[in-house]
């Protein structure tokens, strides 16, 4: 590696009206280094990478890139100078296939009736193989997995073989199989002088992939040493000092409690004719968290949308603990029951971005009495709601009428669990909770989740997990090409008996 860093950061601040967001951050970054980025949610971490990449101004210091002052108006105007981000949170359109999102803004392939689709399939199937994955180039992206249209997101960037690329949370949405993969190609990246930047919430990334790590506290660096040497528990203690968060015991629950969901024989097949269910079954009690887990693209999404009313499935039957008339009750008819739902992708199913929290607190709340008279919405209620949700999970922002947008991804999502746990739910569906989130918000949501189930509810869990599950959950189960697995007692099984069950076609 050359002395001279490929980036130098100087006095990077970044305010959202009384909001620091980064104030004064400053670090280097040396070429063909993979770095890694650690702090909790609203840490200014992802907003730091955003001015990196050209997609926000900065409001005050200077950045260089190899010795030259550099200030981007645009992300392409960063693509040009050789800086490519993979955001946490995907930039495709969802209506447009794979090939098509991967030409998007890029003239290397032609403009308009005129792109070269042969050369960019040439260009991407290259970049797919050394990452070990298959792409559909014909696929609609919005028929995609969120791990499949991440992979999409990172063959766009690395096809413009960037100096500098950027990775927001990359294994948030890849199973275990697949992380080795990953890091091999950015492991051959750095081999060839590409540097890396390496934003995740999982401390193992940082471990295996990263030379050194930099420690965000509240927009300000806190901390810039070398990974190695270190232990899990060392990157904790940078990253919260030394109040580690600490679940509560799960326990077990003294007795079963009454069936809230009975599925049997639930079927769905894909748009593309795929079979996502096939035969599934299992029951759901009071006072329980039954976990959902599978390798992304198995089958979980679409059970949590079955069972939340959002998709009907083609055969099967769903009982629920209140009479719904027999049928498929809508989603509506599940939320005024108590069915509450949150949702695996917050940003495209949970939340308006552009919007005021108060209004994002009612999308769920509008047939609420509390807030709404006659038609007639009481503003004065809802900002009250909103400041005690605020208050009583942490909720970091400038006041209940900021826009959602302002929040870092971990305080939208405490938002998101204040207003779907505000109607005291009775059956709780939470897809992936915690999904990209830092430790202690982790354990706030998962704290949150079992003192809901110690209170009488049950709660389905799906996530990717497994040693998070092994901490909270009282049953498991697990969906391989859509058959069902368990459930069983967490107790009465392991995480490698497990783990054969998802790899299982």
């Amino acid at each position: 590696m050359a002395d001279a860093p490929l980036l130098q950061l100087q006095g990077i601040t970044k305010r959202y009206g009384s909001l620091v967001a980064n104030d004064s951050v400053g670090f280097d970054l040396g070429r063909g280094e993979v770095l890694g980025i650690l702090g909790e949610n609203g840490a200014g971490k992802s907003t730091l990478m955003n001015v990196i990449s050209g997609l926000i101004p900065p409001d005050g210091g200077t950045m260089q890139l190899e010795g030259r002052t550099v200030a981007f108006s645009s992300p392409r105007e960063a693509a040009e100078a050789g800086i490519g981000m993979v955001h946490q949170h995907f930039k495709l359109v969802g209506a447009l296939t794979v090939a098509e999102n991967l030409a998007l803004g890029d003239p290397r392939w032609g403009r308009r009736a005129l792109l070269r689709f042969d050369e960019l399939k040439s260009s991407i199937s290259e970049i797919a193989r050394r990452l070990g994955i298959e792409v559909d180039f014909d696929a609609r992206v919005d028929r995609l997995t969120v791990g499949q249209q991440q992979r999409v997101e990172i063959m766009k960037v690395l096809s413009r073989r960037p100096r500098l690329l950027i990775l927001d949370e990359p294994t948030a949405v890849l199973s275990q199989e697949e992380r080795p993969a990953l890091f091999r190609m950015v492991a051959e990246l750095a081999a060839q002088g590409t540097s890396v930047i390496i934003i995740s919430h999982k401390l193992e990334d940082i471990l295996d992939s990263c030379r050194r790590v930099v420690v965000m506290r509240h927009g300000r660096v806190v901390s810039v040493s070398d990974v190695g040497g270190k232990s899990r528990d060392d990157l904790i203690r940078l990253l919260v000092g030394d109040d580690l968060p600490v679940l509560r015991p799960k326990g077990l629950p003294t007795e079963e409690g009454r069936c809230l969901l009975r599925a049997a024989g639930l079927s769905v097949r894909r748009p593309n004719g795929t079979v996502a269910l096939h035969d599934v079954g299992f029951e759901l009690r009071q006072g329980e968290i039954l976990a959902l887990c599978g390798v992304e693209g198995n089958g979980q999404s679409e059970l949590v949308q079955v069972v939340t009313g959002l998709l009907k499935p083609d055969a099967g039957r769903l009982d629920y603990w209140f009479d719904h008339g027999g049928g498929y009750p809508d989603a509506a008819v599940l939320r005024r029951a108590g069915v509450c739902h949150i949702p695996e992708d917050r940003l495209r199913d949970g939340v308006l971005v552009d919007a005021p929290l108060t209004d994002n607190f009612l999308l769920t709340h509008l047939g609420n009495a509390q807030f709404n008279r006659r038609g007639w919405l009481q503003p004065a209620m809802v900002e009250a709601a909103v400041a005690e949700a605020v208050s009583a999970y942490a909720v970091k922002t400038p006041g209940p009428r900021a826009a959602m947008s302002q929040l870092s991804g971990g305080n939208q999502q405490k938002l998101v669990l204040a207003r779907e746990l505000a109607s005291d739910p009775s059956l709780i569906v939470a897809a992936h909770p915690t999904r990209g989130l830092d430790v202690k918000t982790i354990a706030f949501i998962n704290n949150q989740l079992l003192a809901r189930r110690s209170a009488g509810a049950g709660v389905l869990l799906a996530s990717a997990d497994l040693a998070e599950v092994w901490q909270i959950a009282d049953r498991i189960m697990v969906l391989s090409a859509g058959r069902l697995h368990g459930p069983l007692r967490v107790s009465d099984t392991t995480i490698q008996e497990v783990g054969r069950w998802m790899t299982q076609r």
